[in-house]
């Protein structure tokens, strides 16, 4: 069912896919490497200077350090007890990994990669996401239909957003929050300044994944994908995507979209200019979710049963910005 981007992706068991992506007239893809990680990793986050990623192991209670140079885990973290949502704040030096089974959010100092707080919050809290300016972080609880803000200074739980019902996965840009209500079909808006609900958007039924730039959030409801304009937070496009469930991420200038199709086990890429599909990857069993690198040049993707990463690269092409 269940990235500024954030990071989206499902519950299962797992692998890992790294996409890297370059500008330049119709781009070319191939899948050229795996990586092992550990058990069932969840979802995926890319530290601001791109050169390590994170995997949350949901099966291992863990947390593997990916170096994207080389390919390889560098280090794994113990964390709580089923590590899903995971975020990196914007000067990389913490990790904030939630874990659901034990209603609790891990933060890993990056320098020592060592847990340096433990943050209790609410009954199946999934995803997390660190506000722009990295003084917040929001971990959605989808029992309690919240939505808890955590001051990154102190660690310590500020405030509770009431948001939709069962909110599942949410996703910053540089001024917002975009939280989506799986059991009443819509989307919530939080203000990160005010930490304010300032709109309610309906979207298509259960939506789950949701990525978003300064202009555009996306948010996958099963088989399809709706566009929200960010200025006045109305769906202005909806367009079909593979299978019915997995993460999704776009690139922060807003020229490629990655969506997971968990049921194919591929990574399905389109064009945010004409919405239209442009390729499909394969990347493991049961695919799950996928994270962009904050200069878009690369991407990672999770899928479920083969415990690796499978790294692909875009050969150089135009990338059409969003019309």
């Amino acid at each position: 069912m269940f990235a500024r981007t954030s990071t989206v992706l499902t519950i299962g068991v797992a692998t890992l896919g790294l996409l890297a992506t370059t500008a330049g007239a119709a781009p070319t893809y191939a899948v050229i490497a795996t990586v092992p990680v550990g058990l069932t990793p969840m979802q995926v986050a890319v530290a601001p200077s791109g050169a390590v990623t994170y995997a949350t192991n949901s099966g291992a209670n863990s947390v593997s350090v990916i170096d994207t140079a080389t390919n390889a885990v560098t280090a794994t973290v113990p964390v709580g007890g089923g590590p899903t949502g995971i975020a990196v704040t914007p000067n990389g030096a913490r990790v904030f990994v939630v874990n659901t089974a034990d209603r609790s959010v891990s933060v890993i100092d990056t320098a020592t990669n060592t847990v340096a707080a433990t943050i209790p919050v609410g009954e199946f809290a999934l995803a997390v996401a660190v506000s722009a300016d990295g003084a917040h972080a929001y971990v959605t609880n989808g029992v309690e239909s919240t939505v808890f803000v955590i001051d990154t200074a102190t660690n310590t739980v500020t405030a509770t957003v009431p948001v939709g019902a069962f909110p599942i996965q949410l996703a910053t840009n540089g001024t917002h929050v975009y939280v989506t209500n799986s059991s009443d079909n819509t989307v919530t808006v939080i203000d990160t300044a005010t930490t304010s609900v300032v709109d309610t958007i309906p979207v298509a039924s259960h939506p789950s994944a949701v990525t978003a730039t300064n202009d555009r959030a996306y948010v996958r409801s099963g088989a399809e994908m709706s566009v929200i304009d960010a200025t006045t937070n109305t769906v202005t496009a909806t367009f079909g995507v593979d299978g019915t469930m997995g993460g999704a991420a776009v690139t922060a200038d807003g020229h490629t979209l990655y969506v997971v199709d968990s049921e194919g086990g591929a990574v399905t890429v389109f064009d945010p200019g004409t919405n239209a599909e442009v390729t499909s990857l394969a990347v493991g069993d049961s695919a799950g979710g996928v994270a962009v690198s904050a200069d878009g040049a690369k991407a990672y993707a999770t899928s479920q049963n083969d415990n690796t990463i499978a790294t692909l690269t875009r050969a150089p092409g135009d990338a059409t910005p969003p019309r």
